[in-house]
């Protein structure tokens, strides 16, 4: 998990985000400009400290939801690409959830361990199917195996169309963190927001839940 001190040496403030009139346009604006000008490989966080917005950057590798098929218990997940290079500081996959349906959640666990012991030096992200979950408890067991399985962050895909179902998500996914006392060493990653006022609603959800120190300690962020 990346500590709190990375604003020291990576993040810079986005004094635009500062002002009191920025608005939804300018905003998404400032994403898309990001997502056109950064590399490929290079994923871009928006993080509030000291309830202020700042940027940094770090590599990514993202894992497809296809490399889990034909994999048994035990095996280590096949990758495109070699990960030796120590400059990609995350991993970042999709939660397999055609495959979570059709075996026993235990094979599922133990392929997101093994997956977690193969990349230990790195971040772990294990992307949330936000879209194709079929009800709460579903959601409850996906969260709860990722969490078992040692995930540093969760990414939660979030669509403004439906943000009070996703706050609704959100809400769960944040009770589940603190009930198996995992707050100092998860944290959610939110994709797909481009409006700061709702930004804000999930801090504030965010700090109501787990406190202002797991928002300030980087816990809490946005992907742009």
């Amino acid at each position: 998990m990346m500590n709190s001190d990375v604003h020291n040496n990576k993040a810079s403030d986005f004094q635009l985000l500062n002002l009191a009139s920025c608005d939804m346009k300018n905003l998404a604006s400032l994403f898309n400009e990001n997502k056109a000008n950064q590399q490929q490989d290079v994923t871009r966080y928006l993080v509030f400290k000291q309830q202020a917005p700042h940027f940094y950057s770090l590599r990514k590798h993202r894992i497809d939801v296809k490399a889990f098929e034909g994999v048994t218990d035990g095996e280590h997940i096949s990758i495109n690409s070699p990960m030796t290079d120590s400059a990609v500081e995350e991993i970042d996959v999709d939660f397999p959830l055609a495959r979570y349906r059709a075996v026993n959640r235990h094979t599922i666990f133990n392929l997101l361990l093994a997956l977690k012991e193969q990349h230990e030096y790195h971040t772990l992200n294990i992307r949330l199917p936000l879209w194709g979950i079929a009800s709460e408890n579903e959601l409850k067991d996906i969260v709860k195996l990722c969490l078992v399985a040692g995930a540093d962050n969760l990414v939660v895909p979030f669509d403004t169309d439906s943000e009070k179902q996703h706050q609704s998500y959100t809400s769960l996914v944040l009770v589940l963190i603190k009930r198996l006392f995992v707050t100092e060493s998860c944290g959610i990653i939110y994709s797909g927001l481009t409006s700061l006022p709702a930004m804000e609603r999930i801090v504030a959800l965010s700090q109501d839940e787990l406190g202002d120190k797991w928002v300030e300690g980087t816990f809490l962020k946005f992907e742009c």
